[in-house]
């Protein structure tokens, strides 16, 4: 695959634009809706009933298909106080241990969204909110933002374990 990571690390990158984009929507929709409720509120003593709630689903939706744009953009927290003292086939080693490990736990929680998304559909189980929103759409976006996160970890790997040398002190294969 080389460095570039080939047709899986263009179909993340495709994927991972697409949920950028949705995810930056998420934001201007979240700043429209809670201006207007305030708007509302303040010049005509009236509420949408709904804004908190579809302000924190819109919220959801940032977060979780922000996940795997935020791994590539380098943004999420990251302590190099080992990494940067090893060299080598050691700092590569630790590249794919932490990697591996990041991997596990993102199928893990992942799994588990899929099953509460699965019991969700299942049950037909919808918000307590005037709205009633069935919980199977927020619960749909956070599971498919796992998904996209996984997928970048894979690709992570792949540029890990194929790169000609482990990348120097300071460098990461997100960055």
């Amino acid at each position: 695959m080389g460095r570039a990571g080939g047709p899986l690390a263009a179909a993340a990158a495709a994927l991972r634009g697409a949920a950028m984009a949705v995810s930056g929507a998420a934001v201007v929709g979240m700043m429209v809706l809670v201006t207007f409720e305030v708007l509302l509120r303040t010049f005509a003593n009236r509420s949408t009933l709904v804004a908190d709630e579809m302000a924190g689903y819109l919220l959801v939706a940032m977060t979780f298909l922000g996940l795997a744009p935020s791994l590539r953009g380098g943004a999420f927290i990251r302590i190099d106080t080992y990494r940067d003292r090893l060299r080598g086939g050691a700092r590569r080693a630790l590249d794919v241990a932490l990697v591996a490990v990041a991997l596990a736990y993102a199928i893990t929680v992942d799994w588990y969204l899929w099953d509460l998304l699965a019991g969700t559909w299942r049950l037909g189980t919808t918000s307590i909110q005037v709205s009633r929103t069935p919980l199977w759409i927020p619960q749909a976006v956070m599971a498919v933002g796992g998904l996209l996160l996984i997928l970048e970890l894979v690709v992570e790997m792949v540029l890990v374990i194929t790169a000609d040398e482990a990348l120097p002190a300071g460098e990461s294969t997100v960055a």
